[in-house]
């Protein structure tokens, strides 16, 4: 082989050798990048944010539902008040009534449950009612006790309602003719007149310490 030849010959084989190697870098180029895209395609984006949907939507949910029940027991807790209040006004109403009845009737069988006797029956009077069983009506004085006959003074209010007690006529429908000294310093008697019948009676009673004015005879004038 002459020198030439093995000239081109190597400057072939150098040729070859160099396309070879751009192709082989070319393939790893390739395949590098192919690498890289499957790395970025497959990785995961951000799974922190993909689960926060999953946890706040349960939890949304259940907020709405707390809400919804708090609404429906506050709407619960205020129909209750509601009645209650409702309840006790009209315990209040009933109570109050019960009360009026009671002052306007504050002892209609006074003188039924009364026994009625023959003392003291004068020309003018028809009968005589007493009674163990009336207690004294109560007071609002304290201290040391003296009858006042002034219509204005608390023992005169006391001493209408002693006689309202003791007949079973209410107050607004007695008349009082007459009340004044029994004899005694802690002792009284009244004439009154039942504004709806028209009929009279004489009553006596007497003062009991820090309890009141208590009934001792009621004497019905003829």
């Amino acid at each position: 082989m002459s020198r030439n030849s093995r000239f081109e010959h190597r400057d072939k084989r150098r040729k070859a050798n160099m396309v070879l190697n751009i192709l082989i870098g070319i393939v790893v180029v390739l395949i590098l990048v192919v690498a890289s895209s499957l790395l970025i395609f497959n990785q995961p984006q951000n799974p922190d944010v993909a689960k926060e949907p999953s946890k706040t939507a349960p939890a949304s949910s259940e907020n709405k539902q707390t809400s919804d029940e708090d609404v429906k027991d506050q709407k619960k807790d205020t129909s209750d008040d509601s009645d209650a209040k409702q309840d006790d006004s009209s315990d209040n109403e009933d109570d109050e009534t019960k009360k009026t009845d009671d002052e306007e009737q504050p002892n209609k069988d006074a003188l039924k449950d009364a026994k009625e006797t023959d003392g003291g029956k004068t020309n003018d009077v028809d009968k005589t009612y007493e009674n163990d069983d009336w207690e004294p009506v109560g007071t609002e004085q304290s201290g040391s006790h003296t009858a006042t006959y002034d219509s204005s003074s608390e023992d005169w209010k006391e001493m209408i309602k002693a006689m309202s007690y003791a007949t079973g006529i209410t107050e607004d429908q007695m008349t009082v003719l007459w009340l004044g000294n029994n004899g005694g310093p802690q002792d009284a008697k009244g004439t009154v007149r039942d504004q709806s019948t028209g009929e009279r009676y004489r009553v006596e009673i007497t003062w009991v310490d820090e309890k009141g004015w208590k009934p001792v005879k009621v004497e019905k004038l003829k």
